[in-house]
């Protein structure tokens, strides 16, 4: 892995050296000839730069260049106060047709299979009536399934989720239904494209948020929740019989509850520094593995092998349990007292090992 990265970061060098890190776009925008297209670039903190401009050609068509980002980042092309989107991976060239009548509002993008999933997505938006909850709320969780659920961090899926409609987030993360949806992208971006700034945004945002709806519950935040002595779990164990949470805590032991994915590329080492903790402790404490991985099969064949509780969450990175517990990110770790109190929430496995 070592080798594979640093032959990448090399060969991204030597683009550069040669000037060819670049990415482009094209096409034609009908009706707008001489007029100004700016290419600008978000700043995460909701300002638009702008990078470059050119003017559209006497037959309408345009060409404009600019240096490929250091990761995956929303772009946008602006006609005036209208906006065409548009996600760049890195040296790749885009194509857009429109008009100057219909720019923002009807378009075609093409080049990559991101920039045709965000246009087919703006496209979908466009046709959703802002005032209609239900259908809001039915168009959000078709999103998810389409452009979310499988991106693996991709730009599009920070895309969508960060997306103003009608004046408000599409997605708010203030609000404990569209929390699931922020959790699932931090998840997925520590997963796939640990270190991206995309992805600690998204982590930053739902967090805050979660702080805010626990303090407004009167509680400063999960392990504070006195009044909830089990944030309770029941999900089916490896064997297809669910085990209850609130069934193991209590019972005059420690219980660590740990969220994972086993098929994850630490989940070995994880599990194996897991096991040399709960053997060191010698039956004096209970572990509670709840896992999210999309592959059953998979996830049965691993927890075969671990000798604590593990159960499989079929939500996956949805789940009703990570909102609960707050969590913003895999893996994670909270301990039980002995009395069944939510205690602590190590921040690594060295923490967890001290705190025990």
């Amino acid at each position: 892995m070592q080798y594979i990265a640093l032959s990448a970061a090399v060969f991204s060098m030597s683009l550069a050296s040669c000037g060819d890190a670049r990415f482009k776009i094209d096409g034609e925008v009908y009706g707008a000839e001489g007029k100004s297209l700016v290419l600008e670039k978000s700043d995460f903190h909701g300002r638009w730069i702008p990078v470059d401009s050119v003017k559209v050609g006497d037959t309408g068509k345009f060409s404009i260049k600019a240096d490929a980002p250091a990761s995956p980042d929303v772009y946008r092309l602006s006609l005036g106060d209208r906006f065409i989107y548009l996600p760049v991976d890195s040296v790749e060239t885009l194509t857009l047709t429109t008009s100057a009548a219909d720019f923002g509002s009807k378009f075609t993008l093409s080049g990559t299979p991101q920039a045709e999933r965000m246009a087919a997505f703006e496209q979908e938006l466009m046709a959703v009536n802002a005032t209609d909850s239900a259908a809001l709320a039915s168009f959000k969780r078709d999103v998810y399934t389409k452009y979310i659920k499988d991106g693996q961090g991709s730009i599009v899926s920070y895309y969508v989720l960060t997306k103003v409609f009608d004046g408000k987030p599409l997605y708010n993360p203030a609000d404990a239904e569209d929390a699931k949806y922020y959790a699932a992208v931090a998840t997925q971006f520590d997963n796939y494209r640990p270190g991206d700034p995309h992805g600690q945004m998204v982590k930053d945002v739902s967090l805050k948020a979660m702080r805010a709806r626990n303090s407004a519950k009167g509680k400063k935040n999960v392990i504070e929740a006195n009044e909830i002595r089990v944030l309770d779990i029941d999900l089916p164990d490896e064997n297809g019989k669910n085990v209850r949470l609130s069934d193991v805590v209590g019972k005059g032991k420690p219980v660590v509850v740990i969220f994972s994915m086993m098929g994850a590329s630490e989940s070995p080492a994880f599990n194996r520094e897991l096991a040399r903790i709960y053997k060191a402790k010698g039956g004096s404490v209970e572990f509670y593995q709840v896992s999210f991985d999309p592959g059953q099969y998979e996830w049965r064949e691993a927890a075969a092998n671990l000798p604590w509780i593990t159960v499989l969450d079929p939500q996956g990175t949805s789940s009703n349990a990570i909102i609960d517990y707050n969590v913003g990110s895999l893996p994670a770790v909270f301990i039980y007292d002995a009395n069944g109190d939510l205690v602590e929430r190590p921040e690594s496995l060295s923490d967890l090992e001290r705190k025990l």
